[in-house]
C-alpha cells in the first residue's frame, strides 16, 4: 500500500517525529557516560536522523520504516528508542501494516503529540486491541486539554453529558492558519472517535466566494464539523453572531453526536483507517495573526 513509488502526504506530517527525536539525541549528550557504555553511540543515532533527512532519497514510508527499524534493532538501549518507535509506527501505519504499527507504538510508550496518538489509536483498533486504543485516546485528550489550559490566549472548559464530554475552546486571538476563534470538541465516554465543531473565518473559502460573486461581499464564518472521516460544512453564519449565541446550538449538535459517535466497524480484521486532519479534531494552541 505504501511502496517506494508513492510519496504519501502523511510522510511530511510524521517527519516532525524525527525532528523530535533529534532533540532527544541532544538531551542524551548530557548523559554521555551512560551512552559510552552502550553498544550503539550517539553517532549511530545521528546517522539514523541524517538518513531521514537525506534529500537524495525519496522519503517514502517503507524507506523511513526500513532505516528506523534497522536503528531500533541495532540500538535497543539508546535513549532515542522511544522516538524511533514512534517514527516506525507511523510509517508502518501509512503502509497499512496494523500489527507492525501497533507493536511499534507499544514500544514507544506514552506519546504527547496529537498526530502520533491518532495514528496509534487507528493501529490498535485495526490490530484488534480496542482497550489500548481507547486508553490512548483518553490520555491524548487529557494531555491536549492540559496543554490548552496553560496557554494564555486560550480558555477551555468542560461540560459532562450523558454520553461524553464536550470541551468548549475560546481563542482570544484568531488562529492565523485556520481563522478559528472558537471550537467545541466532543469525546465519548465509551468507544468512539472525538469530533469537533467550529466556526472560522476561512480566508481561502471567502476569497473563492468573492471571486465567484464578482463583487465585494461581507465577511462570514463557516460552521464545520470535523470527524475522522473528513470535514462537513454545516452552513455559514454572519460575522456579528457572537460565540455565546452559537454556544447552545454547538453543544446541542455535539450532544447528538455523542449519542451515536463514529466507531470502527465491528469485527477482528478491520482495515487500518487513519483520521483525516487530526489537528482540526483536537485544535492546538493558536498561531498569532501578526
Amino acid at each position: 500500500m505504501g511502496g517506494r513509488h508513492r510519496l504519501s502526504k502523511r510522510v511530511k506530517r510524521y517527519m516532525g517525529a524525527a525532528i523530535a527525536a533529534g532533540v532527544t539525541t541532544l538531551i542524551a549528550m548530557n548523559a554521555i557516560s551512560k551512552a559510552e557504555a552502550q553498544t550503539c553511540t550517539l553517532r549511530d543515532a545521528t546517522n539514523w536522523q541524517l538518513a531521514l533527512a537525506d534529500s537524495n532519497i525519496e522519503q517514502s514510508p517503507d524507506y523511513i520504516r526500513g532505516v528506523t527499524e534497522a536503528f531500533l534493532l541495532a540500538c535497543p538501549d539508546r535513549p532515542e528508542y522511544s522516538e524511533a518507535s514512534r517514527v516506525a509506527g507511523m510509517a508502518a501505519a501509512d503502509m497499512g501494516d496494523a500489527p507492525g504499527a501497533a507493536e511499534h507504538f507499544r514500544n514507544a510508550g506514552r506519546m504527547i503529540g496529537v498526530l502520533e496518538n491518532f495514528y496509534a489509536i487507528s493501529s490498535f483498533l485495526a490490530d484488534g486491541d480496542d482497550r489500548a486504543a481507547w486508553r490512548t485516546r483518553d490520555f491524548m485528550v487529557e494531555t491536549w486539554r492540559a496543554r490548552l489550559e496553560r496557554h494564555p490566549q486560550v480558555a477551555i472548559s468542560a461540560e459532562p453529558t450523558e454520553f461524553g464530554m464536550i470541551y468548549q475552546i475560546y481563542y482570544s486571538e484568531m488562529d492565523r492558519n485556520s481563522g478559528t476563534r472558537a471550537a467545541w470538541v466532543a469525546v465519548p465516554y465509551g468507544p468512539g472517535w472525538p469530533a469537533n465543531l467550529s466556526f472560522s473565518s476561512d480566508r481561502m473559502r471567502l476569497a473563492i466566494r468573492r471571486a465567484a460573486a464578482g463583487e465585494e461581499i461581507s465577511e462570514i464564518r463557516y460552521v464545520d464539523l470535523h470527524r475522522c472521516g473528513g470535514r462537513r460544512t454545516l452552513g455559514r453564519i454572519e460575522k456579528d453572531l457572537s460565540t455565546v449565541d452559537f454556544d447552545v446550538a454547538a453543544r446541542a449538535s455535539l450532544t447528538a453526536y455523542l449519542a451515536n459517535p463514529d466507531k470502527p466497524r465491528p469485527g477482528v480484521n478491520r482495515d487500518l483507517e487513519l483520521c483525516t486532519w487530526p489537528a482540526r479534531i483536537l485544535p492546538g494552541t493558536p498561531k498569532s495573526s501578526r
